[in-house]
């Protein structure tokens, strides 16, 4: 049990206007489009659209993450946390349950994170007397839209991109972790809480460098149906971007996934290790 541990994260409110920043200009005619047009007045909770949904969610989502991991690792080396200090796995080993981490959590993850983005980036403002309601009322009523809208593959919306993101991103993002971990720490010893901190933020921010251009794609891909407008698949998404935006749209929201990376994940990574200890 010990190894399914959920390590909860913050500052997801973040994600609102990293996942705009993201999306191409709508079409004119589109749903977003017809949105504009509507001037919804600017609040701040505008930040901490879809915010409710991943909370609800994260527990799940990482225990999945951090549990596979911990038991890949463990099947293939056969040592168990504590005794990895003394005998440290191999760096090829550390990626391949990262990897394998990454692929199952993208699996569990596709549904939760399209009805989030599709909640980030709906500008309608809340019902009001009056008022055009907006278009989806919360998770619930977004997910039964989709199905009736788009049908059962309408809520996996790009998850081959989620999980070409992951699947490599969270091998690099243990990998990261565990190296920096190690020059930091006498061998045989336990990384100091200081050590895990700044590990864990620095392993956040590298993964991000490397999942934010198929973090775009993804994201463009979940908001076609919306949008109507439609990819032939994730290199048609890849080359239509690039065509009409340029290479450099790839790496939009790169600053601010950063910026977020650090604390969400040195928390998480001294929360994991903190619980791994308590309860191994």
């Amino acid at each position: 049990m010990s190894r399914w541990v959920a390590c909860f994260s913050g500052a997801l409110g973040w994600e609102a206007s990293e996942r705009r920043y993201q999306l191409p200009p709508p079409r004119r005619g589109s749903a977003l489009g017809r949105e504009k047009t509507r001037e919804p007045t600017p609040t701040i909770l505008g930040f901490f659209k879809g915010m409710s949904f991943p909370i609800a969610s994260i527990a799940v989502v990482n225990s999945v993450l951090f549990g596979v991991y911990s038991n890949a690792l463990l099947a293939l080396t056969a040592t168990s946390h504590h005794e990895r200090r003394l005998q440290p796995p191999s760096y090829t080993h550390v990626f391949i349950a990262g990897c394998t981490g990454g692929f199952l959590q993208a699996y569990c993850l596709a549904p939760f994170d399209l009805i989030k983005v599709r909640l980030q980036n709906q500008t309608e403002p809340r019902a009001r007397q009056g008022g055009p309601p907006p278009r989806y009322r919360g998770p619930v009523h977004c997910a039964a839209s989709i199905f009736q809208e788009e049908g059962p593959r309408g809520l996996f919306r790009g998850a081959w991109a989620l999980t070409l993101r992951d699947t490599p991103t969270l091998g690099i993002y243990f990998v990261s972790y565990e190296w920096l971990c190690r020059q930091a720490t006498p061998g045989g010893q336990n990384p100091s809480s200081t050590t895990v901190l700044v590990a864990g933020g620095f392993a956040g921010i590298t993964s991000w460098v490397t999942a934010t251009p198929l973090d775009v794609i993804k994201s463009r891909m979940q908001m076609a149906g919306l949008e109507q407008r439609e990819y032939q698949g994730l290199l048609d998404c890849m080359v239509s971007s690039a065509r009409q935006e340029g290479l450099g749209v790839f790496f939009r929201g790169l600053t601010i996934n950063s910026a977020r990376a650090f604390p969400v994940n040195a928390v998480t990574f001294l929360s994991y290790e903190y619980l791994l200890h308590l309860w191994g």
